[in-house]
This record gives C-alpha cells, sequence and structure tokens, in this order.
C-alpha cells in the first residue's frame, strides 16, 4: 500500500508538470462494471488519489475461487475483440485479465438443415484471437486490480436513488445502502433492462449523500443519472432545436428470449471455436469457457415450445433431439433439468444517449448508459471500453476538466449513435432484414472479391477492426453502397441490350429462314431460357455468397421467414 501511494504520489506531480488536467476533489464512479472499473483504474494511473467506485450488486466471486467458475450456466460469457482488449491495454490492465480467458479461433457452424455430420469449420488467420472470459470474473479481475495495486476504494450494495448537481462544477448523488435487496436480486445479463426498485426496496438501507466534482455514470441499463440529465433538460424554458439530452428508444421488432445450456464437448472436438446452429426454429451458439467447458445460449422465439415450458426431463431431451441432434447426446440430464427450471432472459433494446455524452463541467457518461446494443456482434462491452480511452485521451489533450468532458462528448456521442443504428439495422425482420442486412451482405462479399482495392469487406468485417471508428464505416459503406449502384445498373443496362439485341436477331432469323412452325416459338424462346439460366447461377452464387459471409465473420443466420436468428453467447457484450 505505501508503495502503490509512493506511485500515485509521483504520477500526480508528473501530470501536473506536463500541464494535464488537474484531479478533481472528489470522483464517484457510478457502476462497478468493465467499464466503469476500467475507468477508475485508468484515473489512478493518472496520479488521483479520491477515486471512488459504487455499485448496487454483490461483488463477484474470489477471482481465483475455481469451484465457482467452474459453473459455466451461472455466469454471462462475453468476448473481448481486438477493439476492448486494445483499450485493456492502453490502460495497463489487459495482463491482469489475459490469463482468465479462453482465446478463441474460429467457428464450426451447421447451417440450417444441416445432418449431424454437416458442420464448416472455419479457423480464423486474418485477425487475431477473440478473448473468452465470464462478464463476472473479467470484473473480479478489474476490481483486483483496481483495489489491491492502485488503491480504488470500490462499495457494492450501494444503489443511487436521486442526482442533483450544485452549480456546474459538482453533482451530489443521494444513496441507500441496499445490502438486503440487492442480494435477492436475480442476475440479469448485461445490457438487459433493469426494473425500478419496488417501494420496499426503497424505504431499506440507510440513505446519505456523496459529492463529487466529477461524476461517471457507468450505471449501464439502470441508467440513473442519464434519466436524471434528460428530466433536467425537459425543465429548461429555453434550449435550442436538438440540443436537449435525451434517450433514443427503439421498439423491439425481432423480439427473442433465450436461456443458456451447458455442456462438455467430446475429447476429438476442438474447445477454442465456437459451435453454433441455425435452424427455422431457432438458433444455438456456444462459447468456451476454461478447463474445456461450453456454455451455450438459445435463442428462440417468445412462444416456442422451450419458452412455453417444457414438463420434465425426457420432454427436454425429445425437443433438444429433433431441434439440436449434434448437441443433445453432449448435454447431460442435470443440464436440462436446469434448463427447465430456468426463466428465459430478454435481449436488451437498442438505444443511445443524444446529442451529447455529459452534462455541465462534472458529469460525464459511458458505456450501457449511452449505448444499449443487443449483444450479437461483440459490440457493447468493446464500445464501452473504447469510450473509457477516449475519456483518457481526452483528460490528456484537455486544458481542463469541463474542456475534456466536452471533448469526449463529441467524440463518443456520435460514435453511440452510429454503433446503435448500426446494429438496429441488422435486427430488421421479413423484407426489411434482406434490404438492410443480408442484401448488403451479399453485395459487399461479390464486389469486394471482385474488386478488392476499390471496395471494403461487409460491415460486420469492418466493426472487428479497432483501427476503425463506427462513422467512418458508415460513410465507407455509403460510398460503397453508391458506386455498387451504378456499377449494378450499367450491368443491368448492358444485359438488358443484350438480350433485346438478342431477341431481335432470333425474330429476323425466323421470318427470314424456312422454319417449321412448331420449331419458331422454341427458337423465339432461346434468349429467355439463357436470361433464365443467368439468373438461377446467379441466386445459386448468392446463396454460396450468405453461407460464406455467414461462416466467415460469425454473422448470424437468417431462417425461412428472413428473420434474425443469432446466438447470443458468440456475439456478447455490454
Amino acid at each position: 500500500a505505501p508503495r502503490a501511494a509512493g506511485r500515485r504520489a509521483m504520477l500526480g506531480i508528473v501530470g501536473s508538470l506536463l500541464g494535464l488536467v488537474a484531479a478533481p476533489s472528489s470522483t464517484v464512479i457510478v457502476g462497478a462494471g468493465p467499464a466503469g472499473l476500467a475507468t477508475a483504474i485508468s484515473l489512478a494511473r493518472r496520479g488521483w488519489k479520491n477515486v471512488q467506485v459504487i455499485d448496487r450488486l454483490p461483488p463477484p466471486p474470489a477471482l481465483d475461487d475455481t469451484e465457482t467458475w467452474g459453473d459455466t450456466a451461472r455466469f454471462y460469457l462475453i468476448g473481448i475483440g481486438g477493439r476492448g482488449s486494445g483499450a485493456l491495454r492502453s490502460i495497463g490492465a489487459w495482463d491482469a485479465v489475459e490469463s482468465y480467458t479462453q482465446p478463441v479461433v474460429g467457428r464450426k457452424d451447421w447451417a440450417p438443415g444441416a445432418g449431424v455430420d454437416g458442420g464448416v469449420q472455419t479457423i480464423r488467420t486474418d485477425r487475431p484471437p477473440t478473448n473468452v472470459i465470464a462478464r463476472d470474473r473479467l470484473v473480479a479481475c478489474l476490481l483486483k486490480l483496481a483495489t489491491e495495486e492502485l488503491g480504488v476504494q470500490v462499495r457494492h450494495e450501494v444503489d443511487v436513488t436521486g442526482i442533483r448537481w450544485d452549480g456546474e462544477h459538482s453533482a451530489v448523488l443521494q444513496c441507500r445502502d441496499c445490502s438486503a435487496a440487492c442480494q435477492s436480486e436475480p442476475a440479469e445479463p448485461p445490457g438487459a433492462d433493469a426494473t425500478a426498485p419496488n417501494a420496499a426496496e426503497e424505504d431499506s438501507g440507510e440513505c446519505f449523500e456523496l459529492s463529487a466534482s466529477l461524476l461517471v455514470a457507468s450505471d449501464g441499463a439502470r441508467r440513473t443519472i442519464a434519466e436524471a440529465i434528460e428530466a433536467e433538460d425537459a425543465r429548461r424554458r429555453w434550449a435550442l432545436p436538438g440540443t436537449r439530452f435525451r434517450i433514443r428508444k427503439y421498439r423491439d421488432t425481432s423480439v427473442r428470449v433465450y436461456k443458456t445450456v451447458p455442456f462438455t464437448p467430446p475429447a476429438d472436438w476442438r474447445c477454442d471455436i465456437n459451435y453454433s446452429a441455425r435452424t427455422k426454429a431457432a438458433n444455438f451458439d456456444a462459447l468456451p469457457a476454461l478447463g474445456g467447458s461450453y456454455c451455450g445460449v438459445l435463442l428462440v422465439k417468445p412462444d416456442d415450445q422451450l419458452t412455453l415450458g417444457l414438463k420434465d426431463v425426457p420432454a427436454a431431451r425429445a425437443y433438444f433431439d429433433e431441434l439440436l441432434p449434434m448437441f443433445s447426446p453432449l448435454i447431460t440430464d442435470a443440464s436440462l433439468a436446469g434448463v427447465i427450471d430456468k426463466p428465459t432472459s430478454r435481449l436488451p433494446l437498442f438505444r443511445y444517449a443524444t446529442p451529447r455524452a455529459h452534462h455541465r463541467h462534472s458529469t460525464v457518461l459511458l458505456g450501457d448508459a449511452i449505448h444499449s446494443v443487443k449483444p450479437y456482434f461483440g459490440l457493447g462491452a468493446n464500445a464501452a471500453l473504447e469510450d473509457v480511452v477516449a475519456l483518457n485521451t481526452a483528460l490528456d489533450a484537455a486544458p481542463s476538466l469541463g474542456a475534456a468532458l466536452t471533448a469526449y462528448s463529441r467524440a463518443r456521442a456520435t460514435e453511440a449513435r452510429v454503433l446503435v443504428q448500426i446494429s438496429r439495422s441488422f435486427d430488421y425482420s421479413g423484407i426489411r432484414s434482406f434490404f438492410t442486412f443480408i442484401g448488403p451482405l451479399i453485395l459487399d462479399g461479390m464486389f469486394h472479391a471482385a474488386l478488392p482495392r476499390l471496395f471494403a469487406p461487409n460491415t460486420l468485417a469492418m466493426l472487428q477492426k479497432p483501427e476503425l471508428t463506427f462513422e467512418s464505416i458508415r460513410w465507407r459503406k455509403r460510398r460503397d453502397r453508391m458506386l455498387q449502384l451504378c456499377l449494378i445498373t450499367a450491368i443491368l443496362a448492358a444485359v438488358g441490350t443484350a438480350v433485346a439485341a438478342a431477341a431481335a436477331a432470333t425474330v429476323r432469323m425466323i421470318t427470314r429462314a424456312t422454319l417449321p412452325p412448331a420449331a419458331r416459338p422454341l427458337a423465339m424462346a432461346v434468349p429467355f431460357a439463357a436470361a433464365a439460366a443467368g439468373a438461377v447461377l446467379v441466386r445459386r452464387r448468392i446463396g454460396s455468397d450468405v453461407a460464406d459471409v455467414m461462416a466467415a465473420t460469425g454473422a448470424p443466420g437468417k431462417g425461412a421467414e428472413g428473420e434474425a436468428k443469432v446466438g447470443l453467447a458468440g456475439r456478447a457484450a455490454s
């Protein structure tokens, strides 16, 4: 402890000499999830001393409690991609996390209709592996680093019930001890919409206030601070259009629920890849944990048989034998009993904070507090960790705390909006899904393969590149769409001209030649038959392109009705 205190004092002196933002008198971070603890670590490494983190939930199990962590189905697995690992490296936290992760280098996927032996394995060599870890274990890693090595104070089972701002430079939190209430709350996956506490909970526990010169809102789906900012802005008498803070919420047009299903793969299966199966009724996606066990997530419609209830283990066995015959033998009866007893969980809604990610000169928001997405493509948690780096960068460059928060907001508010809008475009159902998801994947696969220097890879592949911002990805794909539209129009015009010329030549041949009357209709049909044959070839090519894209990028499959059916665990975030 004395050595850590000495390091923090030295960092503070160096920061002052370099002209960095002076440490505020007190910093309070609401939310002890990955983003909140990562923020505490980055601020402590700047030499800031009075950094406090509060969270309404109990602390995670001990980091090295292998027996507890071995119960894979208890915990929500997330994948840390290049964006997340790069962010953790930049704040000096990756070494504390990496040894507790399971690298994933590829995927084996069973397409709809594939038999037990019909899985297609893809090993990715063009990108670093994704590191899978239980979300709570990631929290435990960061908690240990923050408290034991950097001296950050973390208080669990403390709920924020209200907030007020005293001027531009101070925020006051109304808090209460919620030990009993929090202990009894069911665990929810990160990003899931939290429910407000009931009256009995509000009346329980000791109440107190915390004052902060810098308040960091990383309270996830609860969004207590974000909603307070929205309410305060709504009370403003005068405001320019588009300047009031608000939380933009999307209606869920593709409702899915899920249950977790643990299993242990046989000895001849690889333990460093995802396993997934796409069917007309559901999707199953499994991620590995340390020790060789897997946790699968079964994503289904709310009216599915699994959701409505399976009466006993034999009924559950019959359900999995029919739906997932390649995985059913690997699921024990005890696991099936757990699946029956466990209630279904719902995915979070798409929402983002706009038009800024800060309030006054004292409050900043990050993570799920400003962007909430369904965990399909590993963007939630990774983007939240990038928010931490963006705040750190703003503090490095700005002359004051207020200027730093404004710079951070300018950098991340747009990113939050674009991230949610891109993710939302993948989630439509029906014919709209083809135009916003499958169609663009097909076009990108074909054009990038033919002209890689002119056309970028598909959006899913670009989202995994940490050097690209979400906004730059959107603008690049818009440019690609315009070029693709121009080329497609030119090709269709050329093909139409060729077909018309062939038909005209056929007519002239028929009128000039002495063909039997019965042969003339056949001759007229030749150009149209050639066009139909070309359409069939294109359709087959499109189908293979979709399959190739799905396998290469880990994208979700599409059912017969065009509805997104994605394995939650394989793209976890938040």
